[in-house]
């Protein structure tokens, strides 16, 4: 028991040693303290969610298809992507303009483009652009595929527009057809059978025109019933209900059929022409925007709280950050030692090597510590980064990243000879963390092997756990904790053997 407590004291004397070490450096202690609280304020207040519109001009030859009329409205309709900056004819003189960056996008319109659908070809808008950053790229084939379809629906409403104007002449010829069915009936109860043939003809030539009329619009009714079929309506297609009209209207003139028969084929008539006349208000009653986009999403979140780009970036760096510090300031602390022939006294002294690394552990801990309470502080009453969790699990995870950095740390600084080689290795490591620990891309983006470079990063482990907790206001994940505390534990015992074997050897 009293070589434990002596263990317990030797291994103290450290923190002193290190505190001081520390504090002899204040510019380095302020820098770590207030350079991420600053980096992040400004990227906080400087950074824009909505992307800036591209300046596009357009080429038409001579013989598009499409007006310039509607070429600007369909540029306009998407001004928050892209903002119209005229038409040209001259595609060598838009693609110079271009390249000397008056314009940051070229779209030439397909010439003759009736004739390109006619033979079953699609009408292709080529979109240029003079950009080499990947995501630009894709950010500009995501417009061009939005602009197409603009351009889609806008063909789209106007046959729309086209079939309601057609309606009208299509509602006389079911007036019309309501007519001769009436005196065709009348007809038929005072039994005047050249009467009733010559209106069984009219309505025959009515029900051709109403037929004949439909054309394109029928198509798009019978999209709309099915559209509203979800909702309920069972009625049937208008393509089923324009037969049903044709062949009970040719039965009609079946004339050894009874005269109640005759009556109860017109009372089907008379029901399908007032279906089709209910069906065909609705179809003029719609704004033919709604019927190209009958649907819209609406997004909803179920989380607490829909944080900002800096809250959610705030938890991966605080992560970031306190991995870097602690690597560093452990990965100089040995290699310090060691070059000022420190190893010397430590392999001639009662102190063992469990004792010293157990010293260091503890004195770089509260170091770091105080500087994650500053760094979070800052962040949450100064930042107003959400916190919707608790704080002991927020510190707990802390904690868990401080010790298992720390253990990289002096693996680093034990296998370093000097003090440029440990700053190296630990930029590796920033490095290594900045692009697979999830903190500028989720891993899901990642190829699983090289996750597996994310998972040896304790960023990784707190980025995930610091959000939660923060964002969502859920414990730590157990599983993932528990992981990190392990890694932790194994680069202890690591560092452990590698500082016995260098007290020993030392001469």
């Amino acid at each position: 028991m009293s070589n434990f407590f002596r263990g317990i004291i030797r291994a103290s004397s450290f923190l002193r040693k290190e505190i001081f070490e520390i504090l002899r450096q204040p510019r380095l202690v302020a820098t770590l303290i207030v350079g991420p609280f600053l980096i992040l304020f400004i990227f906080g207040i400087g950074y824009r969610s909505k992307s800036i519109p591209l300046r596009t001009l357009f080429i038409t030859p001579p013989d598009s298809s499409i007006a310039a009329q509607d070429i600007q409205q369909s540029g306009e309709s998407m001004n928050a992507m892209l903002t119209y900056s005229g038409v040209t004819g001259n595609q060598n003189e838009a693609l110079d303009q271009l390249k000397q960056g008056k314009v940051d996008l070229v779209i030439a319109v397909p010439g003759n483009a009736i004739n390109s659908i006619k033979n079953n070809q699609q009408a292709v808008f080529t979109l240029y652009h003079y950009e080499i950053d990947p995501v630009q790229v894709d950010r500009i084939k995501y417009l061009g595929w939005l602009y197409v379809g603009e351009v889609n629906k806008h063909a789209l409403h106007s046959l729309a527009v086209q079939g309601q104007i057609d309606a009208v002449d299509l509602q006389t010829s079911l007036q019309e057809a309501h007519q001769n069915v009436l005196v065709m009936r009348q007809a038929l109860q005072s039994g005047d059978e050249k009467l009733v043939q010559q209106n069984q003809q009219d309505l025959g030539s009515n029900v051709d025109a109403i037929s004949l009329a439909m054309g394109a619009s029928m198509s798009l009714l019978d999209s709309l019933q099915q559209t509203k079929g979800t909702d309920g309506d069972n009625s049937e297609p208008v393509h089923s209900t324009l037969i049903d009209l044709r062949q009970n209207t040719n039965q009609l003139s079946d004339t050894t059929s009874a005269k109640d028969e005759q009556l109860a084929r017109l009372e089907k008539v008379e029901k399908d022409i007032t279906e089709l006349e209910v069906k065909l208000a609705e179809f003029q009653s719609i704004d033919p925007s709604i019927i190209v986009s009958p649907f819209k999403s609406d997004t909803k979140s179920i989380a607490n709280v829909q944080p900002t780009i800096s809250d959610f970036f705030a938890p991966a760096v605080l992560a970031l950050l306190l991995q870097h510090l602690a690597v560093t300031f452990a990965a100089l602390s040995i290699v310090r030692e060691r070059n000022v022939g420190t190893m010397e006294l430590f392999r001639v002294s009662p102190l063992s090597a469990a004792e010293a690394l157990f010293g260091k552990y503890i004195s770089y801990m509260l170091f770091g510590a105080v500087i994650a309470a500053i760094l979070s502080a800052l962040l949450v009453f100064a930042l107003h980064m959400p916190m919707l969790g608790n704080w002991w699990n927020f510190t707990l995870v802390i904690a868990a990243v401080l010790f298992t950095s720390l253990g990289i740390g002096f693996a680093i600084s034990i296998i370093s000879q000097t003090d440029s080689q440990a700053v190296q290795y630990s930029m590796i490591i920033l490095l290594a963390s900045v692009f697979f620990s999830g903190f500028i891309m989720n891993l899901d983006m990642l190829w699983e092997p090289v996750q597996v470079i994310s998972w040896l990063l304790p960023t990784t482990y707190g980025t995930i756990m610091l959000r939660d907790i923060a964002l969502r206001g859920t414990v730590p994940d157990w599983v993932l904790l528990g992981g990190l505390v392990s890694f932790g534990v194994v680069l202890m015992l690591i560092s452990w053997g590698l500082m016995r074997r260098l007290i020993v050897s030392s001469q």
